[in-house]
């Protein structure tokens, strides 16, 4: 038996109204002058609000800053952002918002213990110093930031995602309240909810997959699977499906490894601006169906079923619920946005270029020719 290696670090509260009790979850950290990230487009919601205020007069040495960047963060983004926390010298860094935000949160963290430029620790920096500790407070759920280590940062020059990510990098803790989702867009709900599935999936049929990750994939899937088929997303009880869907699916691909569909993502996200979640839910059916026609049969296992049908009937039953799923969702070809089938092969041969790591993972080999079957199908 080979050895298996599990990790998760973050101190997860999950409930309803928590976020109104977020000043007493600060201050058990004992810090007194927390630095406090948060979206800008939460400004105006009145639970915010009323919220962001309590937390004001509670801790009066709280350093405030708004992230208004309306995608994800570069680097150069990072560093403005550390300049102007660091004159305060916060001891704490709170991230309220999305993955972007928190994955600011984590940057910012580290650089404020580590005084080298932010492009210096791109990749997967080594011998750094011990970052700041650090509470998440998401406000949508899929990305998975609120419990990983990994920060997503986009290298204009280079005009690729990377990241800075180091073990070190985990949250000491997040806060979960759905109350708190409530007022985001029905389309990032959506989006969201689709980068979970992907996690899920892509963590599951790695090559590095093991027992452990294996039993997070599927709970991930399933809770997130039926709650976007089956369930009103305007329910908060729906919302608390998503966060627990999204540490699952994130707490397994960590623990394995991601395959083609993340990596499209990706790429076809930061090339195109499509949102990532939705950028990798348009692949999703795809890759899995294209795995499923080369021999991989494992999907079966996603979903609870009769363990007296056969794979071929489950795997069925599993395909014709994607289907309904995307029909529901309205989820886009990458025709879309532009591409034809007059390209596909420049386009497969850039792309499996870039995606040699992610291709990597899948659990049939995947090839440049698959890549361009891929893309063929969504165009």
């Amino acid at each position: 038996m080979e050895e298996i290696n599990f990790f998760l670090t973050t101190d997860i509260s999950i409930g309803m109204g928590l976020f109104e009790k977020a000043a007493d979850f600060i201050n058990k950290q004992g810090a007194k002058k927390p630095g406090l990230i948060y979206d800008a487009n939460l400004q105006g919601e009145n639970y915010f609000d009323e919220n962001l205020i309590k937390i004001k007069n509670s801790i009066p040495g709280c350093i405030l800053l708004a992230n208004d960047k309306n995608s994800e963060p570069t680097y150069a983004y990072l560093e403005k952002v550390k300049t102007k926390l660091k004159k305060n010298s916060p001891d704490l860094i709170v991230a309220i918002g999305g993955g972007s935000t928190m994955d600011l949160g984590k940057g910012v963290a580290l650089l404020l213990t580590n005084d080298v430029p932010a492009l210096s620790l791109k990749g997967f920096p080594e011998n750094v110093n011990n970052p700041l500790p650090l509470i998440t407070i998401p406000s949508i759920f899929g990305s998975g930031s609120e419990v990983s280590f990994n920060a997503v940062f986009i290298d204009e020059k280079e005009g690729r995602k990377l990241g800075i990510n180091t073990r070190k990098n985990f949250p000491t803790a997040t806060l979960i309240d759905p109350l708190l989702t409530m007022s985001a867009p029905k389309k990032a709900v959506i989006s969201s909810a689709l980068d979970s599935l992907v996690h899920c999936v892509d963590s599951f049929g790695s090559i590095k997959q093991t027992a452990f990750s294996r039993i997070f994939s599927k709970e991930g899937f399933r809770r997130t699977f039926d709650t976007l088929l089956y369930k009103n997303l305007d329910e908060p009880a729906s919302r608390i499906d998503l966060a627990i869907g999204s540490i699952c699916g994130t707490t397994a691909l960590m623990n394995s490894g991601d395959g083609p569909t993340n990596g499209f993502a990706y790429y076809f996200g930061v090339k195109d601006k499509i949102p990532h979640g939705l950028a990798g839910g348009i692949f999703l059916k795809e890759v899995m169906s294209w795995n499923y026609r080369n021999g991989y049969t494992d999907y079966v296992q996603l979903q609870n079923g009769d363990d007296k049908i056969s794979k071929k009937d489950g795997n069925k039953k599993l395909f014709d619920n994607l289907t309904e799923l995307y029909v529901k969702l309205n989820i886009p070809k990458l025709s879309s946005y532009g591409y034809n089938r007059k390209n596909s092969m420049n386009i497969a041969r850039g792309v499996s270029k870039a995606l040699q790591g992610s291709f990597a993972g899948n659990p049939i080999p995947f090839t440049e020719k698959s890549a361009k079957e891929i893309l063929n199908s969504l165009i």
